[in-house]
């Protein structure tokens, strides 16, 4: 019954992720981007690709991840109009679209994989401190896991931060921030239940919190500190 529910959850996530962003996107459709970081949605992308690239080269249940694709589909449309509002469609930026449709082929395609084995070690005496699979088998699965534990949560910091250093949310969005967060208090949840990953729960617990950071600085930013200032 329990995991019963945990799957409900998790097709529930995914079935909201389908218009999380929409709100987001409306914000910024007439051109004001302020208080939006570039940067986060950037890595955020760069992650909602790898994951949905290693879970569709494993033929994993749609159920478990779908919502990285509907999230990633929504970041290019917000990518797209910053691009656009902030004037920064240029040859540079191109290049940076080309090198991600790139990496994007070498993921789902197998690329990676079929490279000769390539890895790095770094050793103290006979002790191995350090271990990664660049190329062949496992490379997909050390990107997903570099991605997971350090670049989700690096996007929400520079959001936090960008927040914190301007005293403002700008056009962040409240009704899709309240739907990420909940959703990934959710994801956290039907991770523990469903999934014996450490890395992967303490990943989805971190996430969780730093959504609900990014959610509580547009309470604050947006009802708090104005309603101080109409006050004074």
């Amino acid at each position: 019954l329990k995991l019963t529910a945990s799957k409900g959850l998790g097709l529930g996530i995914v079935a909201g992720s389908a218009i999380m962003k929409v709100p987001q996107i409306i914000n910024i459709l007439p051109g004001d981007t302020t208080g939006l970081s570039m940067p986060r949605f950037v890595i955020e992308s760069v992650t909602f690709t790898t994951i949905a690239a290693y879970n569709i080269r494993h033929g994993y249940s749609f159920s478990t991840w779908g919502e990285n694709l509907f999230l990633l589909l929504q970041n290019y449309v917000i990518i797209l109009l910053l691009l656009y509002h902030r004037g920064q469609f240029g040859v540079v930026a191109l290049l940076w679209i080309a090198l991600y449709v790139g990496a994007t082929w070498a993921f789902i395609s197998g690329f990676l994989e079929s490279l000769p084995l390539t890895a790095i070690d770094i050793r103290q005496g006979e002790s191995v401190l350090f271990s990664r699979v660049l190329a062949g088998p496992g490379a997909l699965h050390t990107v997903l896991q570099l991605c997971t534990i350090v670049m989700a949560p690096v996007s929400r910091v520079l959001q936090i931060y960008k927040s914190w250093s301007e005293g403002r949310t700008g056009q962040l969005s409240l009704p899709t921030q309240f739907l990420a967060a909940a959703g990934s208090v959710v994801r956290a949840l039907t991770i523990f239940k469903e999934v014996d990953n450490m890395v992967l729960l303490l990943a989805g617990v971190l996430s969780a919190i730093l959504n609900n950071i990014v959610f509580g600085q547009i309470i604050y930013y947006n009802y708090c500190v104005r309603k101080k200032k109409k006050v004074d």
